[in-house]
């Protein structure tokens, strides 16, 4: 059974029932699971990128609105996404970005989940 908390399991259901598949994508990599991203997930969004229908600044938005999240791992993982996305999508992707005024506002970011890794 996957690690996925219920949260995640309905919110990417809410996607799947609106017919976003790039959103549910983002749902996706986005977990609360503390692990990566999963590739199969990335490379869907990378894909997605160099089609011509996609839905650039939604795509961006709903990256947006993961990090703002309350947990610090949905958080990191919609940074680590928006990374990947810049590096390995089309570059419409990137001149979005570069167009808005404003992206992750992560200055009054607070955990609380109350979770942590634990130091080696």
């Amino acid at each position: 059974m996957s690690g996925q908390t219920l949260t995640d399991r309905i919110a990417a259901a809410q996607y799947q029932l609106t017919g976003s598949d790039m959103a549910r994508a983002v749902c996706k990599a986005t977990t609360h699971e503390v692990m990566a991203p999963k590739k199969k997930h990335l490379e869907y969004l990378v894909s997605a990128t160099n089609t011509t229908n996609v839905n650039i600044p939604q795509m961006a938005d709903t990256l947006f609105e993961r990090a703002t999240n309350a947990s610090w791992v949905v958080v990191f993982k919609a940074l680590v996404t928006s990374h990947h996305m810049c590096i390995y999508g089309n570059e419409r992707f990137i001149q979005y970005l570069a167009s808005r005024t404003s992206l992750f506002n992560l200055s009054n970011f607070i955990d609380k989940t109350g979770s942590h890794v634990p130091r080696v």
